[in-house]
């Protein structure tokens, strides 16, 4: 019991932390130049932490399974989890080798190349994607030994296309160069989500620019 309490911890204080960061992007999109920063260092050393937590609890989770259970490890919803925790760790080192990098230049959204959008685009809608449906898949105790592994893996794949079209989308909208105080649809976009961003707290253009 325990042991799934810590695992469920270190999954609940990375999602604040991602969770807290896009909010923060979110809530720039009333600027007039949209720059996204790379999350600082304290968030970063909060998500590998959690992460390591995870690795750790979780396999002593799957070995206390398999002394239980002779076929534990046949649970299709597990090898679900492994494979996608396994593209997590894999897509965290593209983040930090090259998505935060290159989003610690500066450039404003509206100046992004085609390469910048994939570097970073991708990456920051894989993460988001994975680390919901993994906390899913934690909770979801009735697809044990019940959901097939092909069709977890569809789902996966249909809830990542929408989670990257949203991201696309979001990007977009910060990336325009449309009047942030204007009455288009797109300047209106810009607003309501900064407004989410803000959690509903509405604040003078110049104030979120300072």
């Amino acid at each position: 019991m325990l042991l799934v309490f810590v695992h469920l911890l270190a999954a609940s204080t990375a999602l604040g932390a991602i969770v807290a960061t896009d909010l923060r992007l979110l809530s720039r999109l009333a600027q007039d130049r949209v720059r996204i920063a790379p999350p600082n260092d304290f968030v970063a050393r909060i998500v590998i932490v959690a992460l390591l937590v995870l690795y750790v609890s979780g396999g002593v989770i799957v070995w206390q399974g398999t002394s239980e259970r002779a076929d534990y490890l046949a649970n299709p919803k597990l090898t679900a989890k492994v494979l996608l925790v396994v593209l997590l760790s894999i897509n965290a080192f593209v983040l930090h080798r090259f998505t935060f990098p290159r989003l610690a230049r500066g450039r404003s959204v509206a100046r992004w190349h085609l390469s910048d959008w994939f570097v970073v685009a991708v990456p920051v809608a894989v993460s988001n994607f994975l680390w919901l449906f993994l906390a899913f898949l934690g909770v979801a105790r009735p697809w044990n030994y019940a959901m097939p592994l092909g069709r977890i893996l569809l789902i996966a794949a249909i809830l990542y296309a929408v989670t990257q079209a949203a991201v696309f989308a979001i990007l977009s909208v910060a990336g325009s160069t449309v009047d942030p105080n204007g009455r288009s649809r797109t300047a209106l976009a810009r607003r309501w989500l900064a407004s989410l961003g803000n959690l509903g707290t509405r604040k003078d253009l110049h104030q979120r620019a300072r």
